[in-house]
């Protein structure tokens, strides 16, 4: 019997196995390129929604001012009686008042006045309007009232007048205005408020009769059911809130000699023109010429806008620059 030779017989090669380094950064390469494909889109997405959520809050920011200062401009010379009265002024100065001293908000004469990129408490090359209307809540006398009685009986009795306080009272016939020259007296069905002449508040205790001289010439009693309000003076004004113009500006409001309020962020800029019968004019045009004021019909708003993030291409801001027209309601119907 043949042996075959031993060294014929071979162990089988051994198969690698998993998968070698060249695949191994192949599959790391190709991960890492999807990884910041979705950075990307992810990052895209983000500076996306951050514009779009900016432009949203500059559209949210130019509807609520506008929406504000239309409530108030539509009012500008407003009375719950009759626009064409002539004005019976018994308050202490209020003949003399004008829309750009302390007492602007007495200056009765003056129900619409702008400023042209000038005024008070303003961010220099804005506009500044101011304009008086009446309160919001209105009261009827519930006994008349005789010319040589400085007090004034009224329902409901709140809310209350307070000291100093400008009032109007008018019926169908004549429109008178004074102050309150104490607190208001009285509980929710009733009040009662004076307006003598003690502490320089009114020049006389009566009204005078329609187109008659300021305390002169015969009194006016008005009648039972008379209405009184109180007389609102409200200025608009573009300003700093913390004296960093890098954070942007904001949008004012002051009633009387009040603390201005800031009501919208966001607004760099604000224009006026004053529709006339000659068209829209400057309030330089119009100047401090009480008759001129009285021919405005209607007031165009320009708002300039601006968020602060920087969410614009190259880090800019977004701006928009946004327009209305309102019209003054008691002088087009």
């Amino acid at each position: 019997m043949k042996l075959e030779n031993s060294h014929n017989f071979r162990a089988p090669r051994a198969r690698q196995a998993g998968v070698s380094l060249i695949e191994l950064m192949i599959s790391l390469t190709l991960g890492l390129l999807v990884v910041g494909a979705a950075i990307g889109i992810f990052a895209s997405n983000k500076a996306a929604y951050r514009t779009t959520q900016n432009l949203g809050r500059l559209q949210e920011s130019g509807q609520i001012a506008f929406e504000l200062l239309s409530r108030d401009i539509r009012e500008a010379g407003s009375n719950p009686c009759d626009v064409n009265h002539a004005i019976g002024n018994i308050i202490e100065g209020g003949a003399t008042a004008t829309p750009d001293s302390d007492d602007w908000y007495m200056a009765v004469n003056f129900p619409l006045y702008g400023f042209e990129n000038d005024g008070p408490d303003h961010v220099s090359g804005t506009d500044v309007i101011q304009l008086l209307r009446t309160g919001d809540e209105l009261r009827s006398l519930t006994a008349d009232l005789v010319g040589g009685t400085p007090e004034a009986t009224y329902a409901p009795g709140t809310p209350t007048f307070s000291d100093g306080d400008v009032i109007m009272i008018c019926d169908m016939k004549a429109l008178g205005v004074f102050r309150a020259d104490g607190d208001s007296t009285g509980n929710a069905a009733s009040g009662t408020v004076g307006f003598g002449t003690g502490g320089g508040l009114n020049t006389c205790d009566y009204f005078p009769a329609p187109n008659s001289a300021a305390c002169g010439g015969v009194a006016y009693d008005f009648p039972k059911f008379s209405s009184l309000t109180a007389v609102q003076g409200v200025r608009w004004f573009v300003d700093d809130p913390d004296g960093n113009s890098a954070n942007g500006f904001s949008l004012y409001r002051q009633v009387n000699d009040g603390n201005p309020e800031e009501i919208v962020e966001g607004i760099v800029n604000m224009q006026f023109q004053y529709l006339t019968s000659a068209g829209y004019v400057s309030a330089t045009t119009l100047g401090a010429d009480a008759n001129a004021w009285r021919d405005v019909r209607a007031v165009r708003m320009t708002l300039t806008l601006q968020e602060a993030e920087g969410s614009g291409t190259g880090g800019q801001r977004l701006t928009r620059v946004v327009e209305n027209v309102v019209a003054l309601r008691n002088r087009v119907l």
